[in-house]
């Protein structure tokens, strides 16, 4: 249909110019044309008319070439334009039902996904614990008394806020593990999971007790009075027991050598960093 619009346009047009030509009775010619003078004489009357129905030529050609322009244009359009509209309509439509069968596959797994989620996290545990050399039956067996531990923690926490005292639920739950591991068990525990098995000294203050008997950056303290310590909070627990200013052991361990010193009991004048079992999440993992 555009096609045949631009053909029937094209025709009128050039019919309109030639019609102006032949029927018109006082021609008009461009500026630089002399206007025809009926006393002129014939030749330089016939020069004129040549000089307007070359112009008039060369204006239908032009209007000719513009019009076929348009038409090659119509065309292009005309043919590309269903093609190009139905492909965008298949895309919409296409992502449109993506988007809706996505959402209703999410719908219907997220139940089940999450219940998968958390059985393969507990065999990664699982997996984690036997590479730390526990049987398949004491990492699982371990895994419970977490969940045990979890829940003394939580019995612990609610009798201390009824009786307005502040608990940590985190480390109480550690603290019951441990009691039930055993030192040894609860260390091989805590290496199956990367944790640190000891306070790591990064710094030795200045005058203190400390610096006095020798300690050095990078020493591991891993007891104190004769107890195992995992972590800077239990040798500070420990520091405030027992009578201040007697002499206790404290035994570190230097480049793979293990040895033992002497300090009076409070501070030892030390910064560092052991198990983070204040960070552990819910089910032991660091």
């Amino acid at each position: 249909m555009p096609r045949i619009i631009a053909v029937i346009a094209i025709s009128l047009l050039a019919g309109f110019a030639m019609g102006g030509w032949l029927m018109g009775s006082e021609p008009q010619a461009d500026d630089a044309l002399t206007p025809i003078d009926s006393s002129s004489p014939a030749a330089e009357r016939l020069v004129n008319l040549e000089k307007m129905i070359d112009e008039e030529r060369k204006a239908r050609l032009d209007l000719e070439q513009q019009l076929q322009l348009i038409l090659e244009e119509i065309e292009r359009i005309d043919s590309n334009g269903p093609r190009l509209f139905a492909e965008m309509t298949a895309q919409v439509e296409e992502s449109r039902a993506a988007t809706e069968g996505m959402d209703v596959q999410r719908e219907r797994r997220r139940p089940r996904d999450f219940a998968t989620m958390m059985q393969n996290y507990q065999e990664q545990r699982v997996a984690m614990l036997t590479g730390g050399g526990f049987s398949d039956g004491e990492a699982r067996k371990i895994l419970l008394q977490e969940s045990e531990a979890q829940y003394k923690a939580m019995q612990q926490a609610w009798e201390a806020q009824r009786s307005g005292e502040t608990a940590d639920g985190a480390l109480n739950m550690q603290s019951v593990l441990r009691d039930e591991l055993g030192d040894s068990a609860y260390e091989r525990y805590l290496e199956a999971q990367g944790q640190p098995t000891s306070v790591q000294i990064s710094q030795v203050m200045a005058g203190s007790p400390g610096s006095k008997v020798g300690l050095q950056p990078g020493d591991h303290i891993v007891g104190y009075d004769n107890k195992r310590i995992f972590n800077v909070v239990e040798l500070r627990e420990l520091t405030m027991q027992g009578r201040v200013g007697e002499d206790v052991i404290i035994e570190i361990e230097r480049d793979e050598v293990r040895m033992q010193l002497s300090v009076p009991r409070g501070p030892v004048g030390i910064s560092g960093s052991g198990a983070s079992i204040r960070n552990m999440n819910r089910w032991g993992g660091g």
